[in-house]
């Protein structure tokens, strides 16, 4: 079959879509109109010679949000824009930023991306716009790719713009902050894009960095304007204030234009393989004339998509292309020049696309499982119907709980808010690791100009006493140790970094202390650049992981046990019939052995033991004591009260990414028949990372909902014990066993009842 030169409307390929036999199972169908666009003026208007630039690029009028934006930029507020994909959000900084280097050529800004993609998707736009402006030295990218060469021609005289990212930012610009005193002194604007990637642990790590880059700012006489731009998240505002200490103003209404879009739910029957279905969509899709793009969860399932689709149809094969972390830069600015240009009209894809490389007009988006988040699922929604085209946008469910729980309620999917993003300034681990470097650029002194110098005071004692930097008595001030401390830091994990090797010596990554047990144990198969490996070695001493090449059909997880101790409490609240505490936890993990599970169809293959030392680490956390009463209640209707308090463990910690953005992997969690510390039954789940991220401090805000979503999640699935889509943890460390959602349920609900 030949691809169609003029596609049928999307109204009839949806009516068709519905008609086929072989493609069952919609469950709902929301239509979402069209919006019409909102334009507006900028308070002083802008120069004829930017007004000449701005239409040689096709934008006449300003929409609404992006005028305000530009009249509170102007006004030296710090602005934050939530706003959909394709709403035109880079022209909020883009504008200011070239109206100041106009007004004064010695004015310079830092543009920081989270990926080199939009690094340079990014500056083609600015070089576009700049071009028949009289701009010398416009701008240049300083990232990892960054010839040495270019490095130093780039410090000893900086363009009026540097792209870089938050590594790069940490390493090669704060650390060595003398070479840039130019770009430093004259600061005027920092922008920090798609900040809702910004959380967790690099959001921590980020928020400091951000402190360092206004110190040293500061130091060299500027007080840059911060502009961010974020997908849309429930906290804009208050993330934006996290990573840089400052107050924002938030423009969260779109005047952009937005096609009709159609949302098709897909929930496949069973037996039917939702990775069958979706490549059978993304063929119909592709071969109706539409240009499609599918999103998947996992590296192996994009490839092999990718493999299917040629399979059954392959006139298609060259116009598709895969996409996913992992391919050469040059490899993955191809694919999207060639989706840009039209010469491919399909694409399957990890979330490597979701954020805002621009790909052109796509018509079609199949998610292949919820992405995780709402506000996930939105950004890659967002990637079809620009320009206000109509679209289609189709999610296929696996057979995970949310998955599970929107097939259930997909109405509750469009009145559900977005997840917040969420960070911990606190966290000790990586709070200390950047006064280290803080103290190493210059000495933290009393009149500090980003921290709070009471709250980091007793951190910098700690660091003192442990010898890791010096007080100075005659000057009042905390100095380094050693000159430069930033290389130890990873802003991607937290802990002490491994290293990980072949066998032939080649470097192929770093992964914290907090992972490496569970994931680079002996045996372990690690995915790098969409490789397997297979790890032949964990050195603790050395720090070191040496792995070889591997091609296999499975995955392991670890058998583990988990065991807690309780620090410190935080805050302790009562919600109806449930008394929650928050506060410190130490956790003591022990990967006792693995599994090898199939790829597809996640059975068990076989199990094997491993000697490996406990892992002890520092967290944040909740805990629930649970009343005998309601136990004995369970157990006398003949459920598994210990399968009871696990199945609420889990179904408790798959339901939290409801609320906060994150993923059930980043989470913990271990239920006690009793435990000996609090005297009684319990359930503890807390962050997964050293030092707490902030995921469970957000739980704890909205425990009442986040606890009645877990409740609605097992009881509206039909499974009477346990099953995927609602208790079942594909990592649990104890094979999901014993697990009694019935159990689980009465206790919730006992909890939750008023009165």
């Amino acid at each position: 079959m030949i691809l169609r030169h003029n596609p049928m409307s999307m109204d009839s390929f949806v009516r068709e879509l519905k008609k086929r036999r072989d493609i069952r199972d919609f469950i709902h169908h929301e239509l979402l109109p069209a919006k019409n666009a909102s334009y507006g003026r900028t308070r002083s208007p802008l120069s004829a010679a930017l007004e000449r630039a701005l239409e040689g690029l096709g934008v006449k009028r300003l929409y609404t949000h992006q005028a305000r934006g530009i009249d509170l930029v102007r006004e030296g507020r710090n602005v934050v824009v939530m706003t959909p994909t394709a709403s035109g959000k880079s022209l909020v900084y883009n504008i200011p930023v070239v109206e100041s280097i106009l007004d004064d050529p010695t004015a310079h800004s830092l543009y920081i991306f989270p990926l080199k993609g939009l690094e340079q998707d990014q500056l083609k736009a600015l070089k576009k716009l700049m071009e028949p402006l009289p701009i010398e030295n416009a701008c240049g990218i300083y990232d990892g790719d960054t010839t040495q060469y270019r490095r130093k021609k780039m410090r000893e005289r900086p363009p009026s713009v540097v792209f870089t990212n938050p590594d790069m930012l940490h390493l090669g610009i704060c650390a060595f902050h003398e070479k840039w005193e130019r770009l430093f002194a004259n600061l005027k604007y920092v922008i920090i894009d798609e900040i809702h990637t910004y959380r967790g642990v690099l959001g921590s790590h980020v928020a400091q960095v951000m402190r360092r880059l206004r110190r040293i700012a500061h130091r060299y006489g500027s007080t840059p304007t911060f502009i961010s731009c974020s997908a849309t998240i429930a906290n804009p505002g208050e993330l934006a204030t996290l990573l840089t200490g400052l107050d924002f103003e938030v423009i969260d209404r779109s005047g952009a234009p937005m096609g009709k879009r159609n949302f098709l739910f897909l929930n496949p029957a069973e037996g039917i393989s939702p990775y069958s279905l979706a490549t059978k969509l993304f063929i119909e899709s592709v071969r109706a004339g539409f240009k499609t793009i599918a999103f998947t969860k996992a590296r192996k399932i994009t490839e092999l998509m990718h493999t299917w689709v040629v399979g059954s149809a392959p006139e298609m094969g060259d116009r598709i292309s895969s996409y996913r972390a992992g391919y050469l830069p040059e490899e993955r600015r191809d694919i999207e020049r060639r989706l840009f240009e039209g010469e491919l009209s399909g694409v399957i894809s990890t979330s490597a696309l979701e954020l805002g490389v621009d790909i052109g007009g796509l018509d079609v988006c199949i998610l292949v499982g919820y992405p995780g988040t709402i506000s996930s699922t939105w950004q890659r929604a967002g990637r079809v119907g620009r320009k206000g085209r109509d679209s289609l946008i189709i999610m296929v469910a696996l057979e995970d709980a949310l998955d599970q729980y929107f097939m259930r309620h997909p109405k509750d999917f469009f009145r559900r808010s977005v997840e917040a993003a969420v960070l911990d300034i606190k966290n000790r681990p990586i709070l200390e690791a950047h006064l280290k470097c803080a103290v190493a650029e210059f000495p933290i002194g009393p009149d500090e100009y980003a921290y709070d110098i009471e709250t980091i005071e007793p951190v910098l004692a700690e660091l003192a006493r442990t010898n890791k930097i010096w007080f100075s008595r005659v000057k009042k001030t905390w100095n380094p140790k050693r000159r430069y401390p930033h290389r130890e830091v990873s802003i991607r994990g937290t802990g002490t970094v491994y290293r990980i090797f072949t066998e032939d010596g080649q470097l192929l990554g770093e992964s914290s202390s907090s992972r490496v047990l569970r994931e680079l144990h002996p045996g372990a198969i690690y995915l790098h650049r969409g490789s397997q490996y297979r790890v032949l070695g964990l050195h603790m001493g050395e720090k070191e992981v040496v792995c070889t090449r591997a091609d296999v059909s499975y995955y392991t997880t670890p058998i583990s046990e988990e065991e807690t101790e309780i620090l410190s409490v935080e805050g302790k609240k009562r919600v109806l019939n449930l008394e929650v505490n928050m506060g410190d936890l130490r956790i003591t993990e022990s990967v006792l052995g693995y599994r090898k599970k199939d790829i597809y169809t996640r059975k068990v293959i076989d199990e094997y033991p491993l000697e490996l030392p406990p892992q002890v680490f520092t967290t944040k956390g909740i805990w629930m004591e649970v009343d005998g009463a309601v136990l004995d209640e369970a157990r006398g209707l003949g459920y598994s009260v210990a399968g009871g308090l696990h199945a609420l463990e889990h179904s408790a910690i798959a339901a939290l990414p409801l609320y906060a953005m994150c993923d059930r992997t980043d989470l913990g969690g271990v239920s006690y028949t009793f435990n000996p510390e609090l005297e009684s039954p319990a359930v503890f789940i807390y962050d997964g990372h050293e030092g707490g991220v902030g995921l469970t401090h957000r739980g704890y805000e909205v425990v009442e909902e986040w606890f009645s979503s877990t409740l609605r999640l097992m009881e509206d699935c039909p499974c009477k014990v346990s099953c995927p889509s609602c208790t079942q943890d594909p990592h649990c460390g104890n094979n999901n066993e014993p697990l009694d959602k019935r159990a689980a349920i009465v206790i919730l609900r006992h909890w939750l009842k008023s009165g």
